[in-house]
């Protein structure tokens, strides 16, 4: 049996470092996707081809090692394995992907949650995508106790342009693509996920603790008098990413919303999480002002930070002479269009 499954990429247009403290996002999935391509072996051993890294792991499915710290392709067996969707007998996966890597555009989620339909698929599993988000969600942050939300893996396994609400329960829905045209900015400056995601997240988590505030319900008293201006930049740059992102996501929800208006809360945004909570850098910043001046209606960071990628959006028929001045200035740029197919599972 030949099994192949796709997923695709993601920006986060509102409410980047804001998911992991169970409040709302808005999210695109992008027309770059990861792709796994298997045939079924007559034994149990999984044979992994990365090709991309030229990279091959084999594992047996009958006695799996421990995974190693975000070892999702061994981890997505594990849970397999205790969730009851592992495969009685093994198969060979080659994986390719046009993701940038280690980027902040989700090129491990999106693979991870393509390797989840592809095993779930193997094993005889009914699911849909919404089973695939939360699954993926289970192999890279529950299985392995890491900081993170959901959002990548909601966006991968979904797709399309979309808000997500987490509480008081999960809930996500279509919305309309936005207007313009889209460059993805790679600045090729790897990112530091883990050390930018525990940094921002528990550290803003210890001060909201100790403010009595409540983002969820718009608590928030007088704050502690022991404070430094670190801590209130901080709780300054919490609150206004809130606020932009809510005021981003009402517009992405209205029809016929201009370029312009998306393009101001885009840069808007990306300037508290800049300057308030600090995971841009200066070569991301340099590039999205450089977008600005070329035309550009807005841009922000993507993803966690602390290097990887940017977006930016222009009048439609305007990018390319940007594409063209960015590329010359050493940043890997890619025109993307908003909106993909989540995963795609194809049974030949």
């Amino acid at each position: 049996m030949i099994v192949n499954a796709s997923a695709p990429g993601r920006i986060c247009l509102f409410g980047e470092h804001q998911d992991y403290f169970g409040l709302p996002v808005a999210a695109a999935a992008i027309d770059l996707r990861g792709q796994l391509r298997s045939t079924s072996r007559s034994d149990q051993t999984v044979e992994l081809h990365l090709l991309d890294l030229d990279e091959v792991h084999t594992w047996n499915l009958n006695e799996l090692p421990r995974p190693d710290p975000r070892e999702y392709w061994l981890a997505a067996l594990h849970v397999a394995q205790e969730e009851g969707w592992l495969p009685k007998s093994g198969w060979r996966a080659e994986v390719t992907s046009a993701i940038p890597q280690q980027a902040g555009a989700s090129s491990s989620s999106a693979l991870t949650a393509a390797w989840c339909a592809l095993i779930a698929t193997r094993a005889g599993k009914t699911f849909d995508n919404e089973w695939v988000a939360h699954a993926t969600w289970r192999v890279e942050v529950a299985f392995f106790d890491e900081p993170g939300g959901m959002m990548d893996q909601v966006m991968c396994a979904m797709g399309g342009v979309r808000t997500i609400d987490f509480h008081p329960e999960f809930h996500t829905r279509l919305l309309p693509r936005p207007p313009g045209d889209w460059l993805l900015i790679d600045s090729e400056q790897p990112k530091d996920t883990l050390g930018i995601l525990a940094r921002a997240k528990h550290h803003r988590l210890d001060l909201l603790d100790a403010w009595g505030a409540s983002l969820h319900e718009g608590f928030f008293p007088d704050r502690p008098s022991g404070w430094g201006p670190h801590d209130h930049r901080l709780m300054d740059a919490t609150a206004g990413i809130q606020s932009v992102s809510d005021f981003g996501r009402s517009l992405l929800e209205q029809q016929g919303v201009s370029c312009k208006a998306i393009g101001h809360q885009l840069t808007e945004h990306h300037r508290w999480l800049s300057e308030g909570i600090q995971v841009s850098t200066n070569r991301i910043d340099a590039l999205l002002r450089r977008a600005l001046d070329l035309g550009a209606c807005g841009g922000k960071i993507n993803g966690s930070g602390g290097g990887g990628t940017a977006f930016a959006v222009f009048p439609e028929g305007r990018q390319q002479a940007a594409l063209k001045e960015l590329r010359a200035a050493g940043a890997r740029v890619i025109p993307i269009a908003l909106g993909a197919e989540g995963v795609c599972v194809e049974v030949i």
